[in-house]
This record gives C-alpha cells, sequence and structure tokens, in this order.
C-alpha cells in the first residue's frame, strides 16, 4: 500500500525549494525547449531525488514525488528531524504564492520550465540561464588555467578549443595521448581518451562537435588521485566551502567520497602535492569567484574538479557550476556524521529492485548502525528509499 507524504508547508522569506536534476550539465547543452534524457538518467534521478533533503538547510523544502517506503522514512526520521516537513510536491511549489526560491541541482532552462519558474534570484530566469552555460563549459578550463599559469600554479598544457578533427589530429600528433571532452556533460559522458587515433574516434568526435560546436583537447595528466575544492556564495561572498576527495570508474562516472574532515582530506590530497600551492589555488578561486559575482548571480555552489600526481597538481579540470557529490559529501560529514569518525558515500546500481533488496539487507546486517542526537556513530545508512523499480541507491558507511 502506497501513502502519500503531505508536507506541512511552513515557508519563511530565506527557505530554498531544493529539485534533484542530475541531466543538468546536458540539458545546458540545448539552446532551448526541454531536454529529455536517456532512460538511465531519469532513473538515475528518480532513485536519487531525496538526495537534498541531505545537504538543504533545516528550514528548505525539497520537491519529490510520492515515496512509498515507508520504512525508510522511519528510519530517516531520526537522524533528519521533521523529514515529512521538507517534502513538497512540484504542484504545490508551483503554486505557492509567497516569495520562494527555486534550487535545483543546477539551473537550466528544463528545469526552470518543468517548475513554471520564471524568476531567480530576482532575476529573469533566462538570463540566470544564459550565464550558467557559458560559465558551465568546458571552454572556461582554457581561461581559468592561462591564468593559474601566469600565476605559477600551473605548469602543464593549456586546454585548447577545437572545431575540427584535423586540428585534433595535429595535437594528438604532438602529445601522442590526449583527452578529449564535450562542452556540456558530466560524469565521465563525453570524455573521450585518445591513444590511438582511429576513424571510430574521430567520428565520435565529429558527431559532438556537430552537436556542440566544438571539443576541448588537452595533453594527458598522470594523476595518482581526483579530488576536488567546493566554494560557496554566502551572502554575496565567494567562500572556500570544503575539500573532496572521490574516486571514479575506468569511463570517469562518480563512484564514491571518503567522508572526513577537511583537515583529514587536506592531508590526504598533500600527501601528492604541495600544500603551500594548493592553498594558493584556493585563494586564487576565492577571488576569481568574486569577481564573477554578478555573472555567477543566481547561483550557490561551485566544485571545481582537480588531480594530483608525482608531486603537481592539475588545478583546473572542470569547473562545474551546481551543487556536486563533494558538496552532498562535505554537508553529510558535517551535518550528520560524528566528529572523528571516517567513511565513504557512495552510490550503487543493481540490476532490478529484488538485487537492490539483497544488497541493501546484506549491508544493513554486516554494517549494523548506531545512531544518536541525529549524528551517525557507525554502520551502513540508506540515504535513498527503494521503492518499486529503484536499481540506484546513495548510501554512507561509516567506520
Amino acid at each position: 500500500m502506497q501513502f502519500r507524504v503531505v508536507a506541512k508547508m511552513i515557508i519563511n522569506m530565506t527557505t530554498k525549494f531544493h529539485i534533484f536534476n542530475p541531466e543538468h550539465d546536458s540539458a545546458l547543452a540545448l539552446e532551448s525547449g526541454i531536454y529529455t534524457p536517456k532512460p538511465q538518467i531519469q532513473q538515475f534521478a528518480k532513485d536519487l531525488s531525496t538526495l537534498p533533503l541531505w545537504y538543504s538547510d533545516e528550514e528548505d523544502k525539497v520537491i519529490l514525488h510520492e515515496i512509498s517506503d515507508q520504512e525508510w522514512l522511519n528510519s530517516v526520521g531520526n537522524i533528519i528531524p521533521n523529514i515529512k516537513d521538507k517534502i513538497a510536491s512540484t504542484d504545490e511549489y508551483k503554486h505557492f504564492q509567497a516569495p520562494k526560491r527555486l534550487m535545483p541541482w543546477g539551473i537550466d532552462n528544463t528545469v526552470c520550465r518543468l517548475t513554471n519558474t520564471s524568476q531567480i534570484d530576482g532575476e529573469n530566469a533566462d538570463d540566470v540561464i544564459k550565464r550558467t552555460k557559458i560559465l558551465s563549459s568546458r571552454e572556461q578550463t582554457q581561461y581559468v588555467l592561462t591564468r593559474l599559469k601566469e600565476k605559477g600554479l600551473f605548469d602543464g598544457f593549456v586546454s585548447q578549443k577545437i572545431d575540427t578533427v584535423d586540428k585534433l589530429r595535429n595535437i594528438h600528433k604532438e602529445f601522442g595521448k590526449i583527452v578529449v571532452k564535450a562542452p556540456w556533460s558530466s560524469s565521465g559522458r563525453g570524455v573521450l581518451f585518445i591513444d590511438e587515433f582511429d576513424e571510430k574516434e574521430a567520428k565520435r568526435i565529429e558527431k559532438i562537435i556537430e552537436s556542440q560546436g566544438f571539443v576541448m583537447a588537452e595533453s594527458f595528466f598522470e594523476k595518482e588521485i581526483d579530488f576536488a575544492i567546493e566554494f560557496e556564495d554566502i551572502d554575496g561572498q565567494w567562500q572556500f566551502a570544503g575539500y573532496s576527495l572521490f574516486s571514479t570508474d575506468e569511463h570517469g562516472a562518480y563512484k564514491q567520497n571518503l567522508l572526513a574532515s577537511d583537515e583529514i582530506l587536506k592531508h590526504e590530497i598533500c600527501r601528492h602535492a604541495d600544500a603551500d600551492r594548493l592553498d594558493k589555488i584556493v585563494e586564487f578561486y576565492c577571488q576569481y569567484f568574486q569577481g564573477k559575482s554578478s555573472e555567477l548571480r543566481g547561483n550557490k555552489i561551485i566544485g571545481v574538479d582537480m588531480m594530483a600526481g608525482n608531486g603537481r597538481i592539475h588545478p583546473c579540470v572542470e569547473i562545474n557550476v551546481r551543487h556536486t557529490m563533494g558538496i552532498v559529501a562535505r554537508r553529510l560529514y558535517d551535518k550528520y556524521i560524528e566528529p572523528g569518525k571516517t567513511g565513504y558515500y557512495a552510490i550503487i546500481r543493481q540490476n532490478t529492485t529484488d538485487d537492490l533488496r539483497k544488497w541493501n539487507q546484506s549491508q544493513t546486517q554486516a554494517f549494523p548502525s548506531t545512531i544518536s542526537d541525529g549524528r551517525i556513530f557507525q554502520g551502513f545508512v540508506s540515504l535513498t528509499p527503494i521503492e518499486e523499480k529503484t536499481v540506484f541507491q546513495a548510501y554512507v558507511v561509516v567506520e
């Protein structure tokens, strides 16, 4: 039996309405209209739609579909206070008359149209989307890396904007192994690692250039770790919001984040990179984003993906003008994990819902959780419900 969760709409002037739209990067590539993601991305968005419950502020609302997993709701209620009061439907958001602020995973035309949102932070939503698209393009890495190189904070090849396959072949001849990226994509999609430049790769690149206008090309960086630095706009000031130490699969798709204090994360990063240079890079980005504050208006979170290896830092793999899994991990640790503890935040996919239920039960038994005063001391906790046809799950394990 399904139960409709009815949210008690307690709103104040600072309340934000969150929505999880992980297809955001691809949606930005569209000039207009509503982007329709591939079925797997739609499934991912639906299965993990409750993620904003964990990173949003206490007074915020989260736009969700109906939640039928009452067992999950009740268990999570021991961690997130008044969880049912945080939930709102799309219709409740659309028809709410008082001032409201949409806070999606990322701002794009699709999410604004689906929620009937025409204003963001008092500005025309179309104008905010246009600026967000420009600032989210991987073309920005070329400009930022040039600035970083001028300041002695980057010693590698600055990524190049390429609009023909022939130009790309010349770069490949120079470096041997290169990375080619679509201007707008995420989680490993639209990223090609090219060792041998064959016709199959050429056709894939031609298709990206045809649909998005160009690609970005860069030399291959011998990395030892992936990490990111998160930034947040707090009352008009762009500030450092934390480190993110994460891992990806062989295709570049996100797997998991280490849950730990910023001190521990920085220590781990600096096992592979210079601490003084890292501090200067953080300072550079705070100043850089503050200088772009008018262009960034409407956006509150930015994550900059980086790599480190052999004592070197690649300080701008890409700039994500949106929420990131890194900010989710940072908020999870700060709000819900017992201080001093460590663990990991991860996402898993199973073939069927039955497989996911069995896996969830095995983890619950193998890593029983201990929760007190809204903090996870140890064990496995599912961050998302398992409902009919669910195959993705976000979870934490605290050790």
